[in-house]
């Protein structure tokens, strides 16, 4: 087994990091929900663009069989 030298008091030391551990938690979240939103708006814009996109290729097409008859 390795000797472990410690040093007197250190065991002892107590640091609460809860107060400021709290404003970077609520700030994280933060980030995280901003994220989400960000990333959630992307995708519809995204499938709204390609919703719109298939829309037109199937009137351009419409046109074309009515132009043909």
């Amino acid at each position: 087994m390795w000797p472990i030298m410690t040093q007197s008091g250190l065991a002892t030391a107590i640091v609460d990091f809860t107060d400021a551990l709290s404003p970077l938690t609520i700030g994280l979240l933060g980030l995280m929900w901003l994220s989400v939103g960000f990333i959630s708006f992307a995708a519809i814009r995204e499938h709204l663009s390609r919703k719109t996109e298939s829309m037109a290729k199937e009137t351009a097409a419409s046109e074309d069989h009515r132009d043909a008859a």
